[in-house]
């Protein structure tokens, strides 16, 4: 038996590439073999550090018709997955699929028939790209015969899915923050950063409201875009405040991050952030509130500039709160409690 997580190919920073990288590190470190599955060959993520053990997806024009020839031969034969590296040539019914929310409701019956899986959702606000407002389409992969379990990252994502669907196995893991690389630092720069990957027209709003009142004069602000993670850490280290545009969010990864280095954030939890966007260490503007958003980075600025002590506390309780909550020793405690569950009722299943 062995986990194989299906992952989207992508040459920029995506948090969930690295989570999917995490969880097959760790399900190896800890005795369950495991692999990352991309599809084109030669293909790794080279934009953070890693070893991860990789196959690949062997699609060729052959390999399509052995498939299809053995659907019409035989309807409830298992499709077996061909693959390139790892120990065996395919992934079959002894192993298990892993796969992203983000390949829609026939994501069960798309990829290797008979293969048990388990939907990974890092983001439930994705959760319906693709369905039907029809009500008599009731496609979807969480009632599946082939799908054994869903791994959420967030207590939002949780509470999501748990409503949406009341009977599914559901298993909510912890997301873990590179403390090494997203270390405290308590001395700042009067510098203000944020991430332009989400939302850039409420950013384009909120910078212009305050550059127009005057209230940036004596702060640089720092967008960022596509940039190393290393990098990424510098500007968080250096900034006073982070200003959060991300919406909707499955848990919000640079907002978390930039609390890791010490950040004071200011801006929308986008739902998953909201377990960690906590009042006494930082702002949570309602969403869309353009005009709350600029009007408490201004307060905030104040307040800094008649003293900046308070403001620097906020960013140490934020950064202790990340540290301590978001660990790789509990993100790892959790996934392998997770997949012991999982691969126990797989067993049952199985025999």
């Amino acid at each position: 038996m062995t986990i194989y997580y299906l992952c989207p190919e992508h040459k920029h920073p995506v948090g969930g590439v690295r989570v999917i990288y995490q969880h097959v590190d760790i399900l190896n470190r800890n005795g369950i073999p495991a692999y990352v599955v991309h599809k084109t060959k030669g293909f790794r993520v080279n934009w953070f550090e890693n070893t991860t053990a990789l196959v690949y997806w062997r699609d060729t024009f052959l390999d399509r018709l052995v498939a299809r020839f053995k659907r019409r031969m035989d309807p409830d034969k298992v499709i077996e997955l061909p693959i390139r590296g790892g120990i065996r040539p395919v992934i079959d019914a002894s192993d298990i699929l892993v796969i992203p929310e983000m390949y829609g409701p026939d994501l069960a019956a798309a990829y290797g028939r008979g293969i048990k899986k388990v939907i990974l959702n890092q983001n439930s606000y994705l959760t319906f790209v693709g369905y039907s407002v029809n009500k008599e389409r009731l496609i979807t992969p969480y009632h599946h015969p082939d799908v054994l379990a869903t791994l959420v990252n967030s207590e939002d994502g949780e509470c999501y899915l748990q409503h949406s669907f009341p009977e599914l196995p559901l298993y909510r893991f912890r997301l873990s923050i590179d403390t090494k690389r997203f270390a405290f630092q308590g001395k700042k720069k009067k510098q203000i950063c944020f991430s332009r990957i989400k939302n850039e027209q409420d950013a384009m709003q909120v910078i212009n409201i305050l550059k127009f009142r005057g209230v940036l004069d004596d702060f640089e602000i720092i967008p960022f875009i596509n940039i190393p993670q290393s990098e990424v850490a510098r500007i968080y280290q250096d900034s006073v405040l982070f200003l959060s545009f991300g919406y909707p969010e499955g848990f919000g990864l640079p907002a978390a991050e930039a609390m890791a280095c010490g950040c004071v954030v200011i801006g929308f939890h986008g739902g998953g952030g909201r377990e960690f966007f906590k009042p006494e260490f930082s702002y949570p503007i309602e969403q869309g509130d353009i005009i709350g958003f600029a009007k408490t980075i201004e307060e905030v600025i104040q307040s800094f500039d008649l003293d900046p002590a308070p403001i620097f506390e906020k960013g140490r309780l934020a950064a202790d709160f990340i540290h301590e909550y978001y660990s790789f020793e509990l993100e790892e405690q959790e996934v392998v409690s997770a997949w012991r569950s999982i691969l126990s009722k797989f067993n049952k299943v199985s025999t």
